[in-house]
């Protein structure tokens, strides 16, 4: 589909108007991502939450990309400056991977052939983590003013397994049926 337009009163999405999608837009290298949230929470990622951005600026589909970490009101990437080997198994962890892939040290401008570095200057450098840590906050970082670092010296991770690359916040578990007391429920006899 391409030029998406919904009122917001549609059951489905083919009640939407839209059309067929050119060859530019069969690419994908414009497609549009949404998910679903409570409106209590929409749009409310935890501070230190991470994504992982492909090398046209979309959430990573493969696991790779460059890592950014939400601080304050904004993403920021993750400079490669000080970053131990540890670091890249808990930024992948912190996403639901199951660890990082053992890559050497790559440029983002070469990263997997494509240039991973993006505009934004990073705002975290120096991340030490032992590889223990569960967020990537608890391990030892610079960031605000003590980061000295260009977009060309971004991060780059490649993780394994399956994992949540858009930062946003964790599901939250379906609730479960009470079996407590169904014993208990015996069928009532008439004398």
């Amino acid at each position: 589909m391409a030029d998406l337009r919904c009122t917001g009163s549609e059951w489905t999405i083919q009640e939407c108007s839209w059309a067929a999608p050119d060859e530019a837009c069969k690419s994908h290298s414009e497609d549009t991502i949404v998910y679903c949230a409570k409106a209590e929470t929409a749009g409310k990622a935890a501070q230190g939450a991470v994504r992982l951005i492909s090398h046209d600026g979309a959430p990573s589909i493969d696991g790779k990309g460059r890592p950014e970490v939400l601080m304050g009101d904004a993403w920021v990437p993750i400079c490669s400056t000080g970053l131990s080997s540890g670091s890249a198994a808990v930024i992948c962890k912190s996403m639901g991977f199951s660890g990082a892939a053992a890559t050497g040290a790559s440029s983002c401008a070469a990263f997997n052939g494509k240039n991973y570095c993006g505009s934004v200057a990073p705002g975290v450098s120096a991340l030490t983590c032992s590889g223990s840590e569960s967020e990537v906050l608890a391990c030892p970082h610079e960031a605000g003013e003590d980061v000295f670092c260009a977009p060309s010296e971004s991060a780059t991770v490649a993780c394994v397994g399956d994992g949540e690359t858009q930062g946003r916040p964790a599901k939250e578990a379906a609730p479960q049926p009470f079996l407590g007391g169904l014993s208990s429920l015996a069928p009532a006899h008439r004398v």
